[in-house]
């Protein structure tokens, strides 16, 4: 186990990996961090600062300068300022003197070098001397390299009443079939529901689980980025942040120090989550996205099932991201229509990082319509339940007007190539989510077997749902009609949270929510659209699920995504009405303009 630590924490890098996993492992020692990495802000050579415990079992001010990997030559002395020396200058001359709180002002100070790796011989003289000579009464050096970090983890967070060795066995095993996700993420989910099958009865007990939680991802992750295969740690990630949201929901209603310390370890694993999607889609999907045909070549499939299942995972998982930047913009309750006239009229420091983020919103949606108009796939949804993706797809554009089109173009599309399909007996939306059925659909071509493969649907009433929305009159006639005449027999229905949801949505425990069934649509009419607001506005349980009270309403989006169960409607309840075509042209609702560095607030 300490092979497969050292290997990890030689892998981190310096920014946004080494520094984040560092501050959970000093609190899981009994430290206290009062200082964590910032960006935009000078550090004066320190990354981390904590008071606690040395070796020697003298209290001190453990001050870190973190860099990654072996300590070289060129991590040592340069001309940059991101090597080590000079970084340590800075923290003798200014940080010690002046930045350390007056609280701490008269403790022993533990100067701390931190890498993953080792020293290089090359440069061990030189560290050593220059440790020596700055050596103080007050003033000590400490080496925390990955040997000592490896047994810090082992001895904190992996210590043997947290995680014994039939758990560990289960990392080890997650780790080395990073290379094959299914395999690796059977054994990550028998580790993660032990971990989380006795919940802490206090805070900190609670807080240490889900470091722990978030230290195994990381250690998975950093693994399966050498192997260049990051699936298996993406999925885990969003396993492990709806169990810790599950786990700790109570204490992010706690007092606002409970609540802060709750929210310090749940943002950590999003952080995680984020850079594990960026991974997959910066690197290797969105570069990809503007190429026609790329996408579906790059599935590695000779199987059209297997490039439609993969590329309808992909919008969803590229929506669920887009989601969490509207988040930043929108009320706690759920999204809205953001348009630039909402962000201008804001104060200018405000004004300049919601542009930002409106940028990255627009810049998602765009590389979204890319990828559906190059993989034509993506027009013909093989089950029913692929609604779900295309859902949050939905979601996401509907949020800037300027891609209100975009969701028209696709809706019809969408409908046309179902229904043909529908009617010449071909790969139509099915119920059933089994590969072996999908594989074989339709297994043969009479009435009988398409009655049986579309005893329900949630695809085409959502997809009325928004073409009612958007007051196309003509896309609601066509599934109308349809259904008049091909699918009497077909359930329109949709998902809604009930009052057992909130126990369960997070961990997909048992069967939850009620199903909302028998939605209308009918010619010359927008009834699908009343009658659904109508169920919304009478449904009180969306509003006391946990992530939407608390202000997180995409967790509720990405449970529904990881465990299938369709959009529950409540988080439309802003949209539907406001996305409705205008009679004239919307000024000033395309990508953001970016602010010149002389405009005045």
């Amino acid at each position: 186990m300490k092979l497969v630590i050292r290997e990890y924490l030689a892998s981190l890098r310096e920014r946004g990996e080494l520094d984040a996993v560092l501050p959970d492992l000093l609190t899981e020692l009994g430290f206290t961090v009062y200082s964590r990495p910032a960006r935009g802000t000078r550090q004066h050579g320190v990354d981390i600062a904590a008071v606690g415990l040395g070796p020697d079992g003298i209290r001190r001010v453990h001050l870190f300068s973190v860099k990654s990997g072996n300590l070289d030559r060129g991590d040592w002395n340069t001309a940059s300022p991101q090597s080590l020396r000079p970084s340590l200058d800075e923290i003798l001359d200014v940080y010690v003197r002046t930045r350390i709180p007056p609280e701490y002002a008269k403790l022993p100070i533990a100067i701390c070098l931190c890498f993953g790796g080792a020293i290089d011989e090359q440069v061990r003289a030189e560290v050593a001397g220059y440790t020596e000579r700055n050596t103080t009464e007050r003033v000590i050096f400490e080496e925390w390299n990955g040997d000592r970090l490896a047994q810090v983890i082992l001895d904190g967070i992996l210590r043997e009443e947290l995680l014994p060795t039939s758990l560990r066995s289960h990392l080890r095993k997650a780790v080395a079939m990073v290379e094959e996700p299914d395999i690796a993420l059977n054994h990550f989910a028998r580790l993660l529901r032990a971990l989380v099958k006795n919940p802490g009865t206090t805070l900190a007990t609670r807080l240490s689980q889900a470091r722990l939680i978030n230290i195994c991802v990381w250690i998975m992750f950093v693994w399966a980025r050498e192997a260049d295969n990051v699936e298996a740690p993406y999925r885990a990630s969003e396993s492990a942040l709806l169990e810790v949201w599950h786990l700790l929901r109570g204490d992010i209603d706690g007092s606002a120090r409970i609540a802060e310390a709750a929210g310090t370890v749940l943002n950590a694993l999003f952080e995680l989550h984020f850079a594990i999607w960026g991974e997959i889609f910066e690197k290797k999907v969105l570069p990809h996205a503007d190429v026609r045909h790329a996408l579906s070549s790059a599935v590695g499939s000779h199987a059209a099932l297997d490039v439609n299942l993969k590329l309808f995972e992909l919008v969803g998982r590229l929506a669920q991201r887009g989601l969490w930047q509207v988040w930043q913009l929108c009320p706690d309750s759920g999204p809205i229509v953001v348009t630039n006239d909402l962000i201008i009229t804001q104060s200018k420091p405000l004004r300049e990082i919601n542009l930002a983020i409106l940028n990255e919103v627009d810049r998602l949606c765009g590389k979204l319509i890319a990828i559906i108009s190059n993989n034509r796939a993506l027009l013909s949804p093989i089950g029913d339940w692929q609604a779900i993706d295309i859902g949050l797809a939905f979601t996401l554009l509907a949020c800037r007007p300027s891609y209100h089109d975009a969701v028209d173009e696709w809706a019809r599309e969408l409908t046309k190539r179902s229904i043909f399909a529908h009617k010449v007996h071909g790969r139509y939306p099915t119920t059933s989510s089994s590969y072996w059925d999908l594989v074989n659909h339709p297994a043969d071509s009479t009435d009988v077997y398409r009655k049986d493969a579309t005893q329900g649907s949630i695809l085409y009433p959502m997809l009325a749902l928004w073409a009612a929305a958007r007051g196309d009159q003509d896309l609601v006639d066509e599934i109308a009609a349809f259904r008049e005449k091909e699918l009497a027999h077909c359930t329109f229905q949709t998902w809604l949270p009930d009052e057992d949801s909130e126990d369960n949505l997070y961990l997909d425990h048992d069967r939850h929510g009620a199903a909302l069934t028998g939605i209308p649509v009918n010619e010359g009419t927008c009834e699908t659209l009343d009658f659904v607001l109508d169920e919304v506005a009478s449904n009180p349980h969306f509003d006391t699920l946990s992530a939407v009270r608390l202000g997180h309403w995409p967790i509720v989006a990405m449970a529904c995504r990881v465990y299938r169960l369709p959009v529950p409607p409540q988080i439309w309840r802003s949209l539907l009405p406001a996305v409705r075509r205008p009679t004239a042209p919307i000024e000033n609702d395309g990508p953001p303009i970016v602010e010149s560095p002389g405009e005045s607030s």
